[in-house]
């Protein structure tokens, strides 16, 4: 595999020290509860005579209240470069950390960012480029739903106020997302055709430090920016979780993950605060749902919580969770 593929204290502190604001008011945000707010999004399999299994219908929104909201204006399967219907692939659809926003494609081709229960904000028309395969384009929102990054493949990533919808800068063609830091003001970036390499940009995309990942945690992902823009969180050995400083170079955690679900696959991993990581975690079986399991990882103390669990629509085909 190579390397990158795959809450109290005082005012004048938090003033001195960089991201610590920012981290500080994330994990009380997190230690709040999502309330009603997005679990994840689910696309529905439909079977055809021949017996192939394909999404159709509409893409529903499940809340943590148990609620199924229809995103009756998201395009569900994707278009391809000539403006048709693909028959096995779905447009992109992201959901916020805090479950607030959600970014997809309309129907009449225009990507957009609902605010749950609120406005929608479509993002301008020359966005993409003409003649793009919805399929192409990967949609990632900031834990608190602030900026989106609007992907192609190959091709730049773009990132978006999205209150606004304005952009607010692009990445350099040769590297691609990773994800946000945990306050939602830096990106954090792997180098296309480059082992090891992460670099940490600005929301216009410029580079603020770029390092070579010693073989102890390159070999792993997914990856994580602490809100300080220079601390490293990731997955290594399946089971443990590796913190990175950037600065000095030097591996501070090596912990193992307890509570992790058997053959469960980690998919998203964020700095939700100081000290705290969350992991969400999918666990497939052949004759029962999907199970999402989200975890709460403390790396100072290797301390682990679980802070939800569900199961996945029964019919479902893809389904995006809302990280954070």
């Amino acid at each position: 595999m190579k390397k990158i593929r795959i809450l109290v204290a005082l005012a004048a502190v938090l003033a001195a020290v960089p991201g610590a604001q920012g981290t500080a008011l994330a994990e009380q945000k997190h230690q709040r509860g999502h309330g009603d707010s997005v679990r994840y999004a689910s696309a529905k399999a439909c079977v055809k005579k021949d017996g192939s299994i394909v999404p159709c219908g509409t893409w529903r929104l499940v809340t943590h209240h148990g609620k199924v909201i229809l995103l009756r204006d998201a395009q569900l399967r994707a278009l391809d470069q000539k403006g048709k219907p693909m028959t096995e692939a779905t447009a992109p659809v992201a959901v916020s950390g805090d479950g607030q926003k959600i970014a997809y494609f309309r129907k009449d081709g225009r990507l957009a960012v609902r605010t749950l229960h609120g406005e929608v904000r479509l993002l301008p028309k020359d966005t993409l480029p003409a003649r793009t395969a919805q399929h192409d384009v990967t949609l990632q929102l900031s834990d608190d739903g602030a900026v989106l990054a609007v992907a192609v493949s190959p091709g730049t990533t773009q990132l978006f106020a999205t209150a606004s919808a304005t952009r607010l800068g692009r990445l350099a063609e040769d590297r691609y997302l990773l994800g946000f830091s945990g306050d939602g003001d830096q990106v954090l970036t792997g180098a296309t055709g480059t082992d090891g390499s992460l670099g940490v940009h600005d929301l216009s995309g410029r580079v603020l430090r770029q390092v070579t990942l010693p073989d102890s945690v390159a070999y792993g992902g997914p990856y994580a920016l602490h809100a300080d823009g220079t601390t490293i969180a990731s997955l290594v050995s399946s089971r443990k979780i590796a913190v990175y400083d950037l600065l000095s170079g030097k591996v501070t955690g090596n912990r193992r993950i307890k509570l992790l679900p058997r053959h469960g696959t980690v998919h998203k991993l964020d700095w939700t605060g100081a000290k705290q990581l969350t992991l969400h975690v999918s666990q497939h079986f052949e004759k029962a749902p999907t199970k999402v399991t989200v975890l709460r990882h403390d790396v100072k103390s290797a301390t682990t919580e679980v802070r939800d669990t569900y199961d996945v629509l029964r019919d479902t085909f893809v389904y995006a969770t809302c990280g954070g």
